[in-house]
């Protein structure tokens, strides 16, 4: 849409300069005899001359935190600086072009940090938050941030409980607040490389009924269970040099472990030209054709390892996500467990080679293993928030989540 010029032109500095009216705003935008200055405020500040991962690099302790997240000018920076790492996007239509709507500081009546689109076909205004997880949020950003450096800082994870009474908020917004960061760590890339799997039961064991009888047999001989069964992937790191991250991790919920649950998991999430590993499970083993290589262990024959053919660091993730469920949040639905093993799949790669250490095996036998550290829960943050835009979370009637958008649009 082009620009209205306003008839009381001027002279300054021997050019004459035009007042320029953007439509639909209340911005005054000042023009020489060329566009170029119009388009260089347009565009605006580039957001990443804010230095966030500087801030964020000085945040260590908790009063750190409180300092570095009291101002909540400074926590929108940062979020734009986070979620818009190359410049601003409409999230309604993509456009890389933007203005910045005057706020009420200089007596408007726009709210500060709301941008409009500068695309003739869209015109939309947005903010930081419009359609991310954060979206149409109450809550200050200040306390967004501070609630999910304390997530991230945690182990394992913090129960909503906790959560609440260290911000200030209700269960239920604690609550929301972790779906949320589950839902922004979400990641729809394949992994590829030598991948690990292996199957997982997720839920307690029945409580004893007399009246009930037993739950016998089931599939192909395998005992009767009413636990939820899920499918493991794990990365392994491309290799175990200084500073190398750990590979991507994660679960799914399935129906059950047969060929097609696996086959559909598997395509969804690993690239076909990945070297899986597995145990000798059927379903794994047939679903494993599909990719350039597959080998086995036979756990059946005590076999564990055999040289770099083992299964020890899926069944390592196996046995951080049943600690994390038995000791933070004690139970997960079928439902939302996806959302959980995304989170603990995201502590799982925000780790980095520090060195290598000599271990003693059972059998006093020596060998060579790497030292992980976990990186910064501060510098977790870029990360967690490189594909929030396109991804949304609603409330349910009954007090429950729906997750709106699962795909990241733009980015």
């Amino acid at each position: 849409m082009p620009l209205r010029s306003d008839p009381g032109a001027r002279h300054r500095k021997g050019r004459i300069a035009r007042r320029l009216y953007q439509p639909k705003t209340a911005i005054l935008l000042y023009s020489g005899l060329d566009l170029s200055m119009v388009r260089l405020m347009l565009c605006r500040e580039h957001p990443m001359t804010y230095d966030a991962r500087a801030s964020l690099a000085e945040i260590v302790t908790v009063s750190d935190m409180v300092e570095a997240f009291t101002d909540e000018d400074q926590c929108r920076r940062l979020m734009e600086a986070m979620v818009w790492p190359r410049g601003r996007i409409c999230p309604a239509c993509g456009f890389r072009e933007s203005i910045a709507l005057t706020g009420r500081d200089q007596g408007r009546k726009a709210r500060p940090g709301l941008y409009q689109c500068s695309s003739g076909e869209c015109r939309s205004q947005f903010t930081v938050t419009t359609r991310t997880p954060l979206h149409s949020t109450k809550l200050p950003l200040r306390v967004w941030l501070t609630g999910l450096w304390l997530i991230l800082q945690s182990d394992k994870g913090i129960s909503s409980v906790r959560l609440a009474e260290a911000i200030g908020v209700s269960q239920p917004t604690a609550w929301r607040m972790g779906h949320a960061l589950r839902l922004l760590v979400t990641r729809e890339q394949t992994v590829a490389g030598t991948v690990e799997i292996d199957d997982l039961y997720i839920g307690g064991s029945p409580r004893k009924d007399p009246d009930r009888p037993r739950l016998g047999r089931g599939r192909k001989g395998q005992p009767r269970t009413t636990k939820t069964p899920a499918l493991t992937i794990v990365q392994r790191p491309e290799s175990l040099d200084d500073g190398t991250q750990a590979g991507a991790a994660g679960a799914r919920v399935v129906d059950d472990l047969s060929e097609r649950e696996a086959f559909r998991v598997l395509s969804e999430h690993v690239d076909p030209s990945a070297h899986l590993i597995s145990d000798e499970w059927k379903s794994f083993v047939s679903a494993g054709q599909a990719f350039a290589a597959h080998d086995t262990v036979r756990h059946s024959g005590r076999e564990y390892a055999r040289g770099p053919i083992h299964t020890n660091s899926v069944e390592g993730f196996n046995d951080r996500v049943r600690r994390t469920v038995a000791g933070v949040f004690h139970h997960i639905s079928p439902q939302l467990a996806d959302l959980y093993f995304n989170e603990i799949g995201f502590r799982w790669s925000q780790r980095v080679v520090t060195g290598q250490v000599t271990r003693r095996t059972r059998k006093g036998r020596e060998v060579i293993k790497p030292s992980w550290a976990r990186i910064n829960p501060a510098l977790q943050l870029p990360a967690v928030f490189r594909s929030a835009v396109g991804r949304q979370l609603r409330r349910t009637k009954r007090g429950g989540i729906h997750v709106h958008c699962a795909v990241a649009v733009f980015g």
